[in-house]
């Protein structure tokens, strides 16, 4: 397996979040067609970058990431005969997630008087100004920090669904692992992705999580061309919304992106060969960092807005939508990736780092863990 490729195809999946994020805060179609028209060179390039970014397929990649690399982790823990490994699975697991999203939530908090002054702007989407609550609460905050309500950081609703496959996928690994119970499992949440079920619940995502502990009990194809079909994958993941919308509705747009995301990481699991364009030094590093970006870009995203908006006013923004767009982009990478670099260092490993000792201190010291399984889940 290259955890390079592991490694680098989070980073970018986390730029295309941002990118997403960044290209929805101003309600660009609406600016551009106001100005210039609907069949305008600017409205073209504003819909092509929407379509690139698709920050909801790089959602469906990081599901798809995580039931692998959790079942990685727990073949580790099992294969020690270690009674406890499901507990200590659960305290680690806590500890990789809750301290950078605790910094999040502060980091909102922080910026909440500049947030709230630019979501009443005219050039701001429907969406951007639905993002922040009305007022801010200490219940809110409180849920906040279990990350039960979302609405002070709105990544934070992919953590919550992150959280509860966690807390269900030591069963998940478990029938998954069984030879007797594999199939079955897998063809129930297939049924259960494809049923009418509202997409609110979330429930189409436990495939996601299927799935990716399905990859490292695979043997692989022989003679299988990993590295061309994982990599001509990618581009079709990014513009499937453009083939798929009119024809399904979200929710099996999102069970496709799914089974298209699982033929991506399966293919980079089992690649023996070193793929230029993942295997560069800049998206493997993005990948390290790609947890605190993730969490932490969105309230800059709305506090940059907010400056954009009070320093050139909101008719800048309408007469020149794509170079705010634009400058919005710049401006977010440039503070987000510092800031990312510190929490990786100071938040997410020291999290980490204490996970790992509280799990040894309470449930006793389990085996060395193989170097592979070590490492991608740090990461």
């Amino acid at each position: 397996m290259n955890i390079k490729s592991f490694t680098s195809l989070r980073g970018l999946a986390c730029l295309a979040v941002v990118g997403t994020h960044v290209w929805t805060l101003f309600d660009l179609q609406r600016l551009i067609t106001a100005r210039y028209g609907v069949d305008s060179f600017q409205n073209k390039i504003a819909i092509f970058v929407d379509r690139t970014f698709n920050g909801q397929a790089a959602v469906e990649v990081f599901f798809v990431l995580s039931g692998c690399v959790l079942a990685l982790s727990l073949m580790s823990g099992s294969a020690a005969n270690k009674p406890s490994w499901v507990k200590t699975f659960y305290v680690k697991r806590f500890f990789r997630i809750y301290p950078a999203l605790w910094l999040s939530i502060a980091l909102a908090l922080a910026l909440w008087p500049l947030i709230k002054t630019g979501l009443s702007s005219p050039a701001y989407s429907a969406w951007a100004t639905s993002a922040f609550p009305a007022k801010i609460s200490a219940p809110l905050v409180g849920l906040s920090l279990a990350s039960i309500y979302v609405h002070l950081n709105w990544p934070m609703w992919t953590l919550r669904v992150e959280l509860f496959y966690s807390v269900l996928f030591p069963a998940i690994y478990l029938l998954v692992q069984n030879p007797r119970t594999r199939k079955p499992f897998l063809v129930f949440l297939a049924l259960v992705a494809l049923a009418p079920i509202p997409r609110t619940l979330s429930l189409h995502y436990a495939l996601a999580f299927g799935l990716g502990a399905l990859i490292p009990l695979t043997r692989g194809i022989s003679h299988f061309r990993y590295r061309l079909i994982g990599l001509g994958l990618i581009p079709v993941l990014m513009y499937s919304r453009i083939l798929l919308e009119g024809i399904f509705d979200v929710k099996n747009i999102e069970t496709m992106e799914i089974l298209i995301a699982f033929g991506i990481v399966y293919c980079l699991f089992h690649n023996k060969r070193r793929m230029p364009l993942l295997d560069r030094p800049i998206f493997e590093y993005m990948g390290t960092i790609s947890y605190s970006v993730y969490v932490l870009h969105f309230p800059i995203v709305f506090g940059l807005g907010a400056c954009v908006v009070k320093a050139l006013g909101t008719s800048a923004v309408q007469q020149q939508p794509l170079l705010m767009a634009s400058l919005l982009g710049v401006s977010t990478l440039i503070i987000t990736l510092p800031l990312s670099m510190l929490s990786n260092k100071f938040v997410e490993d020291a999290g980490n780092t204490l996970g790992k000792r509280l799990a040894a201190s309470w449930y006793g010291r389990r085996q060395e863990a193989p170097v592979l399984a070590a490492t991608v889940e740090e990461q």
